[in-house]
């Protein structure tokens, strides 16, 4: 029998321990590289769900004002439970929908809750800033101003050019989703970014 060659014998022995460490040590490196990538996607990628999911809460709203023929007030809160205390916040991640009685009503003044929600799931992932902490849509779908909506800091602003816009913004990278609503009442999303003064352009 032949004896094995230097090579053939190195063959049938495997990774050397210098050659597993070192191999050990170049996956911890690749790993190093690609981790904030991948979180900074993740994050971006729930951010832009969050988006969705708060354009189809307002569409709800517009829609419920549509069918009610009654003005609904849609408002983000931080309020635990917006059912029972109701505060406006332009930062709110949770928000209601409440309808404002007709004015010959004996309760004119008091909002009644129809609808509720949130982010309930990695709300950490995302941060809001709203131009206005509620929006109001009328029974034909438009939104306008008001200052009584019974709301406690829940007063509907509005732009006369450009409606009303919540921004949702990544916890990682610079990405940021504006959901706008037209003074006509169109509910849109927007990728884009925001310069150091504010501005947002869409991508």
């Amino acid at each position: 029998m032949s004896q094995l060659t230097v090579q053939q014998r190195r063959s049938h022995q495997g990774f050397t321990l210098v050659e597993l460490l070192v191999t050990m040590s170049v996956l911890a490196v690749m790993s190093a590289i690609a981790l904030p990538s991948f979180q900074q996607f993740m994050a971006e990628n729930r951010a832009q769900g969050k988006a969705v999911e708060l354009a189809a809460a307002l569409k709800t709203a517009q829609t419920e004002a549509l069918r009610r023929n009654r003005e609904v007030v849609f408002t983000l809160t931080s309020s635990v439970d917006p059912s029972s205390t109701l505060v406006g916040n332009t930062a709110g991640k949770s928000w209601a929908s409440v309808t404002l009685p007709l004015a010959s009503s004996s309760d004119a003044s008091t909002p009644t809750v129809i609808n509720v929600g949130g982010f309930t799931e990695n709300a950490a992932d995302v941060a809001l800033k709203a131009s206005s902490a509620s929006i109001c849509f009328l029974p034909d779908g438009t939104i306008k101003a008001n200052t009584a909506t019974g709301v406690t800091t829940g007063n509907c602003t509005v732009n006369t050019s450009t409606g009303a816009n919540v921004r949702v913004y990544a916890s990682k990278g610079d990405k940021v989703w504006q959901v706008i609503v037209s003074p006509m009442g169109r509910v849109s999303t927007c990728l884009g970014k925001e310069d150091g003064s504010g501005t947002f352009t869409c991508s």
